[in-house]
């Protein structure tokens, strides 16, 4: 590449591993960053490139601003010309923990979507579905007149609420302006008759003003208009008219048409389930409410009747003995003892003291009462009336154990309260729309250009359909727009955020991404690359940090970085195009993607063993019967919302988790499970972040730390000194230093901006005080050893086995690159995954030594371990999870990347679309006999398999992944 007008050119980069790299970077192109696993490639593209961008973007701004800008550190580099402004879409970005925040909120969708249906939806009353309309001055006269000629009116409005003490004053105002008659507290009074004085009033006063009194006759039109006018404008647009003693509201804002229900004028907010207006009163806007399960609230039936309900031994002795006596009581009239086992109990028994007795009758005494016929409540209403009314945060935090989130019953789950939801646009409400899949929501945005009252709001609902499009095409198609937004993966929340950027229309952008292609299967990947190469054309720079061949092989030019990792890499290996790359005998990636290595696939069925899930029926599954050999490596694969997640993780590894970890937790619908008697140990290994603090890291994690503060509390000057291994810990006082309290960072408020991290100024990053850093081992300081990548501090720890064990199973699993101290914030999900996985294997490792083997296997459950690797790293962590699977254990994988699926010993495919479109098994069976069906033309397969989950006949026909494999 050549320097001009046209690149972005990078000179000196030295941040973290980098090695002084000078860069011309192409703009307008669509651009990969390529390399093993911590090579240096995020710390290029979002350390050195987005970095700058946002300093130099930081400097336009006010003085104000500027004024902390001297304390943010600029990246380490010489200079970067030709930088545009930077738009980092990163994995990590997107962890929200709001409830509340959804796929529709995070794409705008919903914004567009209030301001329709605000200004163009039709409004219904809730009470009686009449419809509501803005009523003028003429329909209050009309509506007046159908009253019989003759009937005397008193006209009168809303006039205020105020505290007894200032009603006199109040009275005397009105007196001044003319009026002669009030209401007060419903009770008409002449102002002239208060002469002597108010009555006294203990509670605040309603005051009402009233403006007229006259016999309706059709001749008295004139004088009720002029009076309605008047009343209207002190009732600020309310009034009222008493007939007799019926009293009609009228209003000149909106009514209903059935009842006369008046209701203010609807804005964008009263659709907003994060707005006291528009959210469910009763869940807040969350859509759901936390109610008691009974399969937790019996968690072992082989318990006495007394003993078998856990969460009534919780709470006050009282109480507990009030219950107790419930329980003795109900036994005498329905013939049981407390010592039963609940499991001997009948069904129908059981049903009435969980979920009470209904209408039927029974002679209950509660504490000194008198024993009456009434019925029983119900230990689950029991517990959701302790859990409303108790003052101990104790007793409710304890009573969470055995409560899951349901369906608000008030809302449906649909977040908004009952105006919101009344109101329809082309007979729909928002909260039906917000709970459509994205090609049902996009069919119906379509089909609202026929709608006349969306005529003037056309910009908003091509902004609507604009952001629709795009998660239809990038292959997020299987979401509903109220999907949670902490439910999704990293790839599917940049995904997300793109939709957001492109709906922006921004040109002359840079924007830099992380691994988009996560979660995605390989056949989704054509329409995230045409996306990607749309935001490009706009006029935009597209940098992404990706693996992907794919990806690097629809990309304009190719930056590689490496050779290795940590120390061993960080240098430029190759920058140019696609061409030029796979020409180049520099680079490894050119060589990869020119002869991609060969695997030899599995073709026999293993062993005869099966763990087998019936008739699934969670989410979008459709009963599946699923089969997994016992001791093998089997990969679970299929299009992205599929149902892989739902099959796995919320079934099979709930049920697992419950029966052997004896965990509190409800697996998803099935018929049953067969198989797990065979397994004495089950691990699941999932992307959830190890810690949510600055301070957790890797060393914290897998207990590296304690070991290492035990050997500078040995050290001769910490014992001269009295420090013992307490002193070298960053989470307590002492030795940590205490402006940054351990973190070695400090937060900057940047208004708008939000949290800015800079490094703290006292220790440097270090985190510790200047006494604790003099301590040496081996001529380190602990801030140093912190700040070692895994694989120097294996060969630094050599002699010292416990802590060089545990450092060489994080190398075996391609982790050499973390450093030791690495906040735990900043690591990817594949990469916690690969965390909890060495901790497992070293744990693994030690009961082996100690002859403490099992006699049954471990099953192990992970999801997409090979997110963030590169195919090096991939074929490091397969022969570990090999190994396990060697060691007679059995590993199912759910993962969309070939490399891992052509080493499995059987394969699961579910599909053969997503969301509705999937939910199906579409094969099981060896790889072999699924790449068999990769040249067959046809329509989607049958699901094969016998009963003991070995493959039949495979179809004619294709499936997504045979495609691929």
């Amino acid at each position: 590449m050549s320097n001009g007008d046209n690149c972005i050119h990078i000179k000196g980069a030295r941040e973290h591993n980098l090695k002084n790299i000078e860069l011309t970077i192409p703009r307008g192109k669509l651009v990969v960053f390529t390399g093993v696993s911590g090579s240096g490639k995020s710390s290029l593209a979002f350390d050195t490139i987005y970095a700058e961008g946002a300093r130099q973007y930081l400097e336009s701004l006010s003085a104000k601003m500027r004024a902390n800008l001297e304390q943010i550190p600029r990246p380490d580099v010489d200079f970067i010309h030709g930088l545009s402004p930077v738009i980092a879409i990163e994995q990590r970005t997107a962890a929200n923990n709001n409830p509340r925040a959804t796929v529709a909120s995070a794409t705008e969708i919903a914004d567009y979507a209030r301001l329709l249906w605000a200004l163009a939806g039709t409004q219904f009353c809730p009470d009686d579905g009449g419809e509501i309309t803005r009523r003028s001055l003429d329909d209050c006269i009309a509506q007046l007149a159908k009253l019989p000629a003759g009937t005397k009116l008193i006209l009168g409005a809303p006039y205020m609420e105020l505290k007894p003490g200032l009603l006199a004053e109040e009275l005397e105002n009105l007196r001044r302006r003319g009026f002669q008659r009030v209401r007060i507290n419903g009770e008409v009074c002449d102002l002239d008759d208060l002469d002597g004085g108010v009555p006294a009033q203990k509670k605040n006063v309603h005051l009402d003003v009233i403006v007229d009194r006259l016999a309706w006759n059709p001749e008295q039109r004139s004088r009720l208009a002029d009076s309605l006018e008047l009343a209207f404008r002190e009732g600020k647009n309310r009034a009222f008219a008493l007939a007799g003693t019926e009293e009609i509201p009228l209003r000149l804002d909106f009514s209903c048409s059935v009842c006369g229900k008046t209701y203010d004028a609807l804005t964008p907010k009263n659709f907003s389930s994060s707005h006291p207006d528009g959210a469910c009163p009763s869940c807040g806007g969350i859509g759901t409410l936390p109610q008691f399960q009974a399969s937790l609230v019996v968690p072992d039936a082989e318990k006495s009747v007394k003993d078998a309900i856990k969460p009534w031994k919780y709470g006050a002795k009282k109480m507990i003995t009030t219950r107790n006596g419930w329980l003795r009581q109900l036994g005498e009239q329905l013939g049981f003892s407390l010592k039963t086992p609940w499991k001997e109990l009948p069904p129908a028994t059981q049903k009435i003291i969980i979920h009470g007795s209904g209408e039927k009758e029974f002679l209950i005494k509660t504490g000194r009462k008198k024993a009456t016929m009434q019925p029983f409540p119900g230990v689950l209403a029991d517990l959701q009336k302790t859990a409303t009314t108790t003052s101990s945060l104790l007793l409710r935090s304890r009573l969470l154990a055995f409560q899951t989130s349901a369906e608000c019953p008030s809302c449906r789950g649909l977040r908004l309260n009952a105006r919101a939801l009344a109101v329809r646009l082309a007979g729909t409400g928002i909260g039906e729309f917000l709970q459509k899949t994205i090609p049902e929501a996009l069919a119906f945005v379509e089909n609202l250009k026929d709608v006349p009252a969306i005529a003037p709001l056309e910009d908003a609902r091509t902004g609507l359909e604009k952001r629709i499009r795009f998660l239809d095409t990038t292959g997020l198609s299987y979401l509903t727009l109220n999907r949670e937004y902490n439910t999704l993966s990293g790839g599917e929340i940049q995904r997300v955020r793109l939709a957001a950027q492109l709906g922006l229309g921004l040109v002359g952008v840079t924007y830099i991404l992380d691994e988009p292609s996560i979660g995605l299967h390989p056949i989704d990947h054509a329409r995230l690359l045409a996306q990607l190469k749309n935001l490009r054309d706009r006029g935009n720079t597209v940098l992404v940090v990706e693996h992907d061949s794919a990806t690097m092989l629809a990309a304009d030019s190719i930056v590689e970085i490496g050779p290795g990792a940590g120390t061993l890499g960080g240098n430029l290996i190759f920058a140019g195009t696609l061409a030029e790359c796979l020409a180049s005998k520099n680079s490894r990636t050119g060589e990869y993607l020119r002869n991609p290595p060969e695997t030899k696939l599995a073709n026999a069925p293993c062993g005869t063993k099966f763990l087998k899930i019936l008739n699934a029926s969670e989410n979008n599954l459709k009963n599946v019967d699923a089969a997994f050999p016992v001791g093998a490596l089997t990969c679970v694969c299929g299009v992205s919302g599929s149902g892989k997640s739902t099959l796995v993780n919320d079934i099979l590894g709930n049920a697992a988790a419950r029966k052997i970890n004896r965990a509190k937790i409800i697996p998803g619908r099935h018929g049953g499970i067969e198989g797990l008697e065979f397994f004495d140990g089950f691990v699941r290994i999932d992307q959830d972040p190890i810690g949510r603090s600055p301070r957790s890291n890797p060393a914290t994690f897998t207990g590296i730390f304690d070991l290492l503060r035990k050997i500078f509390a040995g050290t001769p000057l910490a014992k001269m000194r009295g420090y013992d291994a307490g002193r070298f810990s960053f989470n307590k006082r002492g030795g940590r230093c205490e402006k940054c309290q351990g973190d070695g960072q400090i937060a900057l408020d940047m208004q708008f901006l939000g949290e800015t991290w800079i490094e703290c100024p006292s220790c440097h990053g270090t985190r510790y005080n200047r006494e604790t850093l003099e301590v040496m081992f081996k001529g380190k300081n602990i801030a140093e050893i912190l700040d070692m990548t895994i694989a120097d501090a294996e060969i630094f720890f050599r002699a010292q086995p416990g802590i060089h064990g545990v450092l060489q199973t994080l190398c075996d699993v391609g982790l050499g690159y973390l450093k030791l101290g690495q906040s735990a914030q900043t690591l990817s999900g594949g990469e916690a995954q690969r965390l909890k996985l060495s901790k497992f294997l070293k744990h693994h490792e030690r009961t082996e030594k100690l002859a403490l083997k099992k006699a049954k296997g471990t099953l192990f459950l992970l999801d997409e371990p090979t997110t963030g690797l590169h195919w090096d790293d991939i074929a490091q962590l397969m022969r570990v999870l090999e190994q396990l699977r060697d060691d007679g254990n059995t590993v199912i994988v759910i993962e969309h990347n070939m490399q891992v699926a052509r080493r499995a010993d059987w394969i699961l495919e579910l599909g053969p679309g997503g969301g509705n479109a999937g939910g199906d098994l579409i094969f099981a069976g060896t790889p072999a006999a699924l790449k068999s069906l990769g040249n067959a033309k046809g329509e989607a397969p049958s699901p094969p398999g016998n009963s003991n989950g070995e493959a039949t006949s495979p179809s004619l026909s294709q499936t997504p992944t045979s495609k691929f494999l």
